[in-house]
């Protein structure tokens, strides 16, 4: 592939146009897109010389929904990565990729991966009714577990050299032989890509029907349990062999009745044949924790109503794709609830304000009875 497609200056400024949507709230950022033409040309004289370095990488903590060491990388470094992956890493990447692997691609995602785990539950029951299992196999420490050369010899197979080369030198970049961090674009695409020869494995060599992957959390639905552990045996090679283990709490085999978590919502199949989605309880808590805490913030007068109303108003549009019309209701009370405490306070407020400026007309002026005589003597 030609470099000038991947690190010309139209192209650097190109990514850089894509990378700094949502983010240019940030100073690093505003900084460089401001100073958007030097910068970008001297990113792309130092590619084409050879004189790139990648600058050191920030690391931080996130708790929720479970605690993950996150990197990342500086805004000069995203802007060339993004354009790496767009034009010359992605396109040859995922020219195999199954159609049911759902993450991170274009015209794909959470919302894809849910209707497709709705299509093929649906589609089993036209085949085989209501009795049936579903394989729920979830990967242990996925990220922290990947191995270096693994990852590279994927890249090897299927992109042209001088493009290989410019992505090992990032992966490089990363410290020891096993384990990366989730925080470059890079290895998101890792992570879509060391599991493609798996995917074609249960596909073409198990031949099973439904199945589908969303990162490292696979699915699998069949008709026969014994035929299901034999399943979850040969992908447990498959795995040990590139350097990974299956999450023993999380891997389960259970019956379409009863259904499974996945992406957040729990799908189980009905005797009629309906898919059931709902949303997580568990989240739901931790939700409306979250929205407590914002209303007390917004009381506080760090934050504005309309900031919390908005953040409200996506989790509601993504709540609402699944069944749970009692469950939104519910939480439209309580959501309205934390700001009756607020309107109550407000009224308070102004009649105790009122007051106090009725305390002092009366002081000035005295008062006056129904028929209007003074009474201040």
């Amino acid at each position: 592939m030609e470099e000038e497609k991947i690190i010309g200056f139209e192209a650097i400024w190109e990514s850089m146009m894509k990378c700094k949507r949502g983010v240019l709230w940030k100073d690093s950022v505003a900084h460089f897109v401001l100073n958007g033409v030097p910068e970008v040309a001297r990113l792309s004289n130092e590619l084409e010389s050879g004189t790139y370095k990648e600058r050191n990488h920030k690391y931080f903590t996130i708790l929720y929904p479970k605690e993950r060491d996150i990197m990342s990388i500086a805004f000069r470094d995203r802007v060339y990565q993004r354009s790496l992956n767009d034009v010359a890493i992605y396109p040859a990447m995922s020219k195999s990729f199954i159609y049911d692997n759902c993450a991170c691609q274009k015209g794909k995602g959470s919302d894809f991966a849910r209707k497709r785990m709705m299509c093929h539950m649906e589609k089993y029951y036209r085949e085989h009714g209501a009795d049936g299992y579903v394989l729920k196999i979830d990967i242990r420490k996925y990220y922290d577990s990947m191995r270096h050369d693994v990852v590279k010899e994927v890249f090897r197979d299927k992109l042209p050299e001088n493009v290989y080369q410019r992505a090992a030198a990032i992966l490089d970049g990363f410290p020891g032989e096993v384990g990366f961090n989730p925080g470059s674009q890079i290895i998101q695409i890792a992570g879509i890509s060391v599991l493609d020869n798996l995917d074609h494995y249960i596909k073409e060599r198990l031949r099973v029907r439904h199945y589908m992957r969303y990162m490292d959390d696979m699915v699998l639905i069949g008709s026969d349990r014994e035929e299901m552990r034999n399943w979850l045996d040969d992908i447990k090679a498959k795995l040990a062999e590139i350097g990974f283990e299956v999450h023993p709490k999380k891997t389960r085999i259970t019956t379409l009745r009863a259904g499974m978590m996945w992406l957040g919502y729990h799908y189980r199949l009905t005797e009629t044949g309906k898919v059931v989605m709902t949303a997580d309880t568990d989240r739901l808590k931790a939700t409306r924790r979250k929205y407590y805490r914002l209303a007390q913030k917004c009381k506080r007068g760090e934050i504005s109503r309309e900031k919390v109303d908005q953040s409200y108003r996506c989790w509601r549009e993504c709540a609402s794709k699944g069944d749970g019309y009692k469950m939104l209701k519910n939480t439209d009370k309580f959501y309205q609830s934390l700001w009756e405490v607020t309107k109550d306070a407000n009224h308070q407020k102004t009649n105790r304000s009122a007051g106090n400026a009725g305390d002092d007309q009366q002081g000035e002026y005295g008062t006056s009875d129904r028929h209007g005589y003074d009474s201040a003597g």
